[in-house]
């Protein structure tokens, strides 16, 4: 009894602290803990017992969801963990370059990669390969996407 109470109480803390850790990680050990928990029942206790706590548990895991999904941003807690900021990727921040010139640094069948004083990044062409040390200047930035063509 002692393990079965266990599970549940230690699969509901880690889905509790699922918005607080990173990667799905804990609500997934939470979620292995409840399924456990239930095979553990149904074993010890037969199937009535077993069918009642899998509809308990499930509608505790609609319900927290629904809440996960729909309160908890309208929270304290939900307001300080959100980002109100938008980071751009990486590749995606790129548009300084329109308009510099670069040196292909491997040849660009169309795409490949390319230097631009310090930076190096990877670029493609409209089409047309250019040799590798071939002159080159940014058209155009498009989310991750660089249009070079020969200088």
């Amino acid at each position: 009894m002692e393990s079965i109470v266990f599970l549940l109480v230690a699969g509901a803390v880690l889905l509790a602290v699922e918005p607080i850790l990173p990667h799905l990680v804990s609500g997934s050990v939470g979620l292995v803990f409840w399924a456990i928990a239930v095979v553990l029942i149904y074993g010890r206790y037969g199937s009535s017992v077993g069918h009642l706590s899998l509809a308990v548990l499930l509608s505790v895991a609609l319900v927290g969801s629904w809440w996960y999904l729909r309160k908890l941003p309208e929270t304290r807690f939900g307001r300080s963990v959100r980002s109100d900021r938008v980071i751009p990727a990486e590749t995606a921040a790129k548009t300084h370059l329109v308009g510099v010139d670069g040196v292909a640094l491997t040849p660009l069948r169309p795409g490949g990669l390319a230097q631009f004083g310090a930076e190096r990044v990877d670029v493609v062409t409209s089409g047309e390969p250019l040799d590798k040390g071939e002159r080159i200047r940014v058209l155009s930035v498009d989310g991750p996407r660089v249009l070079v063509r020969s200088a």
